[in-house]
């Protein structure tokens, strides 16, 4: 199956299986979060925890309380670590500024 950047959520690892979430739904990968984060780096993606690597623009916003965004498809959201949090609100704030 063929998911384009655009369409994913975010990357999680769970018991040592890696899942994409998209818009449509989650499946399973073969592969790595540090390697998807090297591959997907420059299309805007960030690992905010040790556990997930997320595309930040379908971010649309983020909970300090819960430390966690949330995404514009509403119910799905990805932890971010407190060691990340500052980032995190620098990277939604220059989103917000662009035209």
């Amino acid at each position: 199956m063929e998911v384009k950047e655009e369409e994913i959520l975010y990357f999680s690892n769970y018991k040592n299986t890696i899942y994409v979430h998209t818009k449509e739904g989650e499946f399973v990968l073969p592969t790595t979060l540090s390697d998807l984060f090297a591959a997907y780096e420059s299309q805007g993606f960030e690992r905010l925890d040790r556990s997930n690597v997320v595309n930040m623009n379908n971010i649309n916003d983020y909970d300090a309380g819960r430390k966690i965004v949330h995404f514009q498809s509403g119910e799905q959201f990805a932890t971010v670590s407190e060691a990340n949090e500052r980032r995190v609100q620098r990277l939604l704030a220059a989103v917000d500024k662009k035209p």
